[in-house]
């Protein structure tokens, strides 16, 4: 309304209401999802609005489309098996961990802005170059045990899929401590910046006691590095996580150099996650704004979701700075006791105990490795076995004589070595 040649809105909280006067060319632009404006939006309110409706595909180019389609169909051949097309793991959301409609159209927007900034028309050679850094982006976020069925997917009918398998080993990151000291080898040679990642895992999320194991493996460098551990489901208000940010950000010293905010049932918590990305970089900007000297710090989103929760809402790329890779398990090898990925690939079940002798320095004996596999998947398999009686007194004795067995300093290595032995057979 217009009063005395000043212009006011009505503001409303609840029942109460006030008018608040208003800059002469003031506009209001509320960006909103379609589904929340359908179901949530009063009517009165979508009436008044002017209405527009934004998708990525206006915003890039014709050709960036054209791009997007060819990876879309790249996707799908990438994911669907031969003769399981309604599995729901076999698709696009269960391969590409936090897919989503736009994904593609999104990394293409932002690998284009990035290669190639002054927004030209790309010749052959340059869509190629496009092309293969997008696949490399989607790579990172490929589920392991997508890439074992990869050989049977509809790709592999007119692709030679092994490269592009050879490629995602060479780009998998094992565990979140590995890409850790891939960053403090970034520190080491001095190179000033914010790594921004946010990680997706299937795995149980870090303990406090996994934390100070990673920091006495990441002290080992000669730069001293710490992690400071936050969880999103501490804070039970806005302004509680801001500090903590800011108790991060705003140190005249650098002790702790990597901040890794933890946040569980990803899939559930889809908007809160971008709420504290979107806090993080404000705080970010009004870093640089007080500070001349440029930062070195590392920042990392790690996000658990659950391997059934395909179709969600939830999209791990982000764009921008921010860099996305998807990692099985956070835990080292040491720590799981698990083959290397690209051992197993291809191998049958027996092939696994036999001819695989591990490094010493990263497992002392070839028993050890086989104990801590055997110690991390008893449980499970022993709960498969059904008793006559259906006694489940009988499936707990089992569990526990085996695992006894196993860590008993006279009989674990010729009960590793027997059970071995007939699984090779």
């Amino acid at each position: 309304m217009v009063l005395n040649n000043q212009r006011y809105v009505d503001l409303g909280l609840g029942t109460q209401r006030v008018k608040c006067r208003v800059h002469d060319n003031f506009k209001l632009i509320v960006i909103a999802d379609k589904k929340t404006v359908c179901e949530r939006f009063p009517t009165p309110l979508v009436n008044r609005l002017e209405k527009h409706f934004l998708n990525m595909s206006s915003v890039v180019s014709e050709q960036g489309n054209r791009i997007s389609e060819q990876l879309r169909k790249w996707v799908e051949e990438f994911s669907i098996v031969k003769g399981f097309e309604d599995i729901d793991s076999f698709k696009e959301g269960g391969t590409f961990i936090g897919y989503q409609e736009d994904t593609c159209i999104s990394i293409v927007f932002h690998v284009i802005k990035q290669m190639y900034p002054n927004n030209h028309k790309l010749d052959k050679a340059e869509v190629v170059n496009v092309i293969s850094v997008c696949k490399s982006e989607l790579l990172k976020m490929v589920a392991t045990d997508a890439v074992f069925r990869l050989k049977n997917s509809l790709l592999a009918i007119h692709s030679d899929v092994n490269e592009l398998i050879e490629q995602y080993f060479n780009l998998r990151i094992t565990s979140l401590v590995e890409y850790l000291e891939r960053m403090v080898a970034i520190q080491r040679r001095n190179e000033t910046g914010v790594h921004l990642t946010l990680a997706t895992t299937h795995s149980r999320l870090l303990t406090d006691r996994d934390v100070d194991e990673f920091n006495q493996r990441l002290c080992e460098v000669k730069n001293k590095v710490e992690i400071m551990s936050l969880s999103l489901q501490q804070f039970q208000t806005e302004q509680e996580y801001i500090r903590e940010i800011q108790v991060f950000l705003r140190r005249e010293r650098f002790t702790k150099t990597v901040l890794l905010v933890q946040c569980e049932r990803g899939e559930d918590n889809a908007k809160l996650v971008a709420c504290a990305r979107h806090m993080l970089e404000d705080e970010l900007k009004e870093r640089r704004r007080e500070e001349a000297t440029k930062i070195n710090i590392f920042i990392v989103f790690l996000i658990l979701l659950n391997r059934q929760a395909y179709g969600t809402k939830f999209a791990s790329y982000c764009g921008g700075d921010w860099n996305t890779v998807h990692i099985d398990d956070i835990r080292s090898l040491e720590y799981t006791g698990m083959l290397p990925m690209s051992f197993v690939i291809g191998k049958q079940i027996y092939e696994l105990f036999e001819g695989y002798q591990p490094d010493t320095k990263t497992f002392p004996t070839h028993l050890v490795c086989q104990k801590m596999k055997f110690t991390n998947c008893i449980q499970n398999a022993a709960s498969r076995l059904q008793d006559q009686n259906g006694s489940e007194e009988r499936t707990y004795d089992r569990v526990r004589d085996i695992l006894n067995i196993l860590q008993d300093i006279h009989y674990s290595d010729t009960f590793t070595e027997l059970l071995c032995q007939r699984l090779a057979k």
